[in-house]
Order: C-alpha cells, then sequence, then structure tokens
C-alpha cells in the first residue's frame, strides 16, 4: 500500500487501515443522524446536543484506552470498539422519539470510537518508519475520508428509499466487517509502557513539547465538527443534495492525503499546515455566499484543501515527538483534543444557528480557526523530534 514498510508492516498497516475504513463508514454514516432527528421532531439546538453527547464519552474514555492499549497491546481493542459501535447503532432501530435512549445510544458509541480509533491510529504507526510517517498516516486517513464517500451518500439514498431503519441496519454492517479484518491482524510491534493510569498521559497534554500542537488541533477540530454535524441541514434546508458536499470532500481529501501528504515528509511540517489551517478557516468564513450549487461546491473544494493537508501533517507533528512507549498517549492526546473539539463545539452552535443561523454560525467557526491559525503561526517552531 506504501513503500518503505517490510513484509509484516505491511500486512499489518494494510489490515488495520481497511478496518478502519469500515469502521468509519458506520461512523460517518451517522452524520446524517441530524435528519432522523429532525425526522423526530427535534429543532437545531436538539441536533446539537444529541451530535454532541458522542464526545462524553468518546473524550472520557481516552485515558482507559491509551493506558491498556500502551500496556496491553492494540489490536483486541480496535475489536470492542468496533462490537461496541454494531450493538449501539443497531440499537437505534428502536429510538422513535427525542428522549434519553437516543442520548444513551450515541454515549456508547462515543466508547466504541475512543476505543477503537485510538487503537487504530496507533497500530498504524507503530508500522510507519518516521521518515513516511505523514505520507502512511495521509495513506491511512485517505482511507478513513473514502468512508465518508460511501456512509453518508449511499445511507441518504437508503433513507429515501427504504427508511431510517434499513439505514441503521446497512450502517452497523460495516463496524460489522470492520471486528473481522482487525481480528486477522498481528499484534505488531510496541514497546510495553509502565504507567501509572491517567496521570502520565495528563502530564504528556500539558508539557511544553505537546500542549500548542494538540491546542491546534483542537481547533481545527472545532471547524470540522461545524461541518459535520450541521452542514447536512443547512445543504438540505438550499435544497442541495448532501452528497454534494461529501463526493468533494472525499475526492479532495484522499487525492492531497495519497499524492500530497509526501510534502510533509519533504519540507518544514509547519509551513504544509498554516496557509492549509488559513484556508480552512477562509472556508468557513464565506459559507453564506452558497446559493447555487456552484458555490456549494466551491465552498466545499476549498474547506476540503484545507482540511486535506491537515491531519497527515499535525499527526506526524505529534508522533514525531513520542518515544515507541509513549505512541499510545501521544495518539490519545491528539485524538481526545480532536474529540474534544468536534463534539463539545455542537452544543453552543446547535444554539447558535438556532437564534441567529447558520450563516452567522459559519462565520463565527471561521473566525476562531483563523485565529487559532495565527497562534500556530506565531508560537510553532516548526521543530522535528526524533524517537
Amino acid at each position: 500500500m506504501i513503500s518503505g514498510l517490510d513484509k509484516a508492516q505491511k500486512k499489518n498497516f494494510t489490515l488495520i487501515t481497511l478496518s478502519n475504513f469500515f469502521f468509519f463508514c458506520n461512523f460517518s454514516a451517522f452524520f446524517l443522524l441530524p435528519l432522523y432527528i429532525k425526522d423526530l421532531g427535534g429543532d437545531r439546538a436538539d441536533i446539537g446536543y444529541i451530535m454532541g453527547t458522542f464526545g462524553i464519552t468518546s473524550l472520557a474514555s481516552i485515558p482507559l484506552v491509551t493506558y491498556m492499549i500502551d500496556k496491553y497491546g492494540r489490536k483486541y481493542f480496535i475489536v470492542l470498539g468496533g462490537v461496541l459501535m454494531s450493538v449501539a447503532t443497531l440499537l437505534f432501530l428502536s429510538v422513535d422519539q427525542i428522549g434519553m435512549e437516543i442520548y444513551i445510544l450515541r454515549l456508547l458509541q462515543g466508547i466504541g470510537f475512543a476505543f477503537s480509533f485510538t487503537s487504530a491510529s496507533t497500530s498504524v504507526s507503530d508500522n510507519i518508519p518516521q521518515n513516511i510517517r505523514a505520507h502512511g498516516l495521509g495513506v491511512f486517513g485517505a482511507f478513513t475520508i473514502a468512508s465518508y464517500a460511501i456512509g453518508p451518500s449511499i445511507g441518504e439514498f437508503i433513507i429515501l428509499r427504504s427508511g431510517f431503519d434499513m439505514f441503521f441496519m446497512y450502517a452497523a454492517g460495516f463496524s460489522f466487517i470492520a471486528v473481522l479484518l482487525a481480528l486477522l491482524a498481528d499484534e505488531g510491534q510496541f514497546t510495553k509502557a509502565n504507567d501509572r493510569f491517567a496521570l502520565d498521559l495528563f502530564k504528556l497534554i500539558g508539557s511544553k513539547r505537546y500542549r500548542l500542537i494538540l491546542f491546534t488541533n483542537l481547533i481545527i477540530a472545532f471547524g470540522l465538527g461545524s461541518i459535520l454535524h450541521f452542514f447536512s441541514v443547512f445543504l438540505r434546508s438550499r435544497d442541495f443534495a448532501v452528497s454534494t458536499f461529501f463526493l468533494t470532500y472525499t475526492l479532495t481529501v484522499i487525492t492531497i492525503r495519497i499524492l500530497g501528504s509526501k510534502a510533509s515528509d519533504r519540507f518544514d511540517r509547519k509551513l504544509i499546515a498554516a496557509p492549509s489551517m488559513v484556508i480552512m478557516a477562509l472556508s468557513l468564513i464565506f459559507v453564506f455566499i452558497i446559493n447555487s450549487f456552484y458555490t456549494a461546491l466551491l465552498i466545499s473544494f476549498l474547506f476540503s484543501f484545507g482540511y486535506g493537508f491537515l491531519y497527515p501533517t499535525i499527526s506526524a507533528i505529534v508522533i514525531d515527538r513520542a518515544s515507541s512507549s509513549e505512541r499510545g498517549k501521544a495518539m490519545g492526546a491528539f485524538n481526545a483534543s480532536f474529540s474534544l473539539g468536534i463534539n463539545y463545539i455542537a452544543f453552543p452552535l446547535g444554539i447558535i444557528a438556532k437564534y441567529w443561523g447558520f450563516p452567522m454560525m459559519y462565520f463565527l467557526t471561521g473566525i476562531l480557526v483563523l485565529a487559532g491559525s495565527v497562534i500556530f503561526i506565531v508560537f510553532e517552531k516548526g521543530k522535528s523530534y526524533e524517537n
């Protein structure tokens, strides 16, 4: 799948990458959950609350996940996450109103996500040498994003033709395949850590090596969360197909991560991340110009272009700064900042959208991401750390 790996590394990289792809087909299908919430009679604030609930447990589970995978390995925690996601998705078949049950299921999905994605991304990083790290993580991320073309796009078709019950069964099937693929992988090489549960994770998050890059990742996740949680409803409110964004996003990000991620290995990672973050911010600020299919396509492309470079670049910076025995904690901290940003931003954004509308919500989010990019440009030293 990528050059520079030995036979065992290629096998594990391929199986874990494909497992994560199918897991994310389930995860990304739930970008359409706002349509179901609206169908049940929920408003924009309800969408924000329910979508944001996912982040409570996906974030709270990170200390446990990072402790377990650094101590016991990665493979079976990928499996556990996939099983939890499958079960929670199928239980949506029993939801017929906005109530406690839908919140509980989102909490359960959050746990499944934390276990599966943190374990998978750490397992993949175990198999990638530093000199091709951004490219390897870019390919891994490209397969993750490829799921966005399948989960929501086919999911929207199924909802329109067969309803939400068939949609939930369709989504659950993906995480079941993810479990089977993960079981075929080997554990791989990792250095067993001797940590004191969550204490070392919090020390890592607060350390000088990591805090600025994790803050930057948090701000980036704010921008991505505003798109993933609300853009489907916004496009529907303008009578545009939801697939307009997801297909554009998928094609653009996959192309960048496969062909462009090598740039982050060849040049200073900061030189790639900084302009990408600015482009992402500007695309959010100018959401208000969307009034036709072509402007929707333009904004979707600009957002996707900016964000496309960011995951492999920022995650490579994080892993560059981690020893092999703290790689799980480093990826856990990276995913925790991502989860905090992408999910918790849904609460205030839902309220802003309800009272001031989507254009104002996206304008304010864009300003926030732009401010974050300025902080990154001024204070990030752009320096790579050897393991």
